[in-house]
């Protein structure tokens, strides 16, 4: 139920289950709880007790962190039967790249790097 999702964004990689059921608890009772990479999502048993969170808790600090709460999105509803990807949308060395839901984050590098040096 979308009324009672709430999203949490700005999530520190130490954060887990019990972290965030601390930090929610007072707020009403909670349904469940999904923690992603850096972000994750609370299901409060309530759509009051969610708002009131959010009211509350965005830009806390949890785990020495600033966090962002927010009532959650739908998912975008998928297209069905799925319509063929466009021609010359298939990864190949010199086409276009494949699209994904992975992403990949570099860091580090030097100001010498260019993202198109082989």
């Amino acid at each position: 139920m979308v009324g009672t999702r709430v999203y949490v964004g700005g999530l520190s990689y130490r954060v887990g289950e019990r972290d965030l059921d601390r930090f929610f608890r007072s707020y009403g009772r909670l349904r469940d709880i999904v923690i992603k990479n850096g972000f994750g999502f609370v299901e409060f048993d309530d759509d009051r007790d969610a708002d009131d969170a959010v009211y509350e808790m965005n830009g806390k600090e949890l785990l020495g962190g600033r966090v962002t709460v927010e009532k959650a999105r739908a998912a975008p509803r998928m297209r069905w039967p799925r319509a063929p990807p466009p021609r010359g949308f298939h990864s190949s060395r010199f086409g276009m790249a494949a699209r994904t839901d992975y992403r990949l984050t570099v860091e580090n590098l030097s100001s010498r790097v260019s993202w198109q040096t082989p």
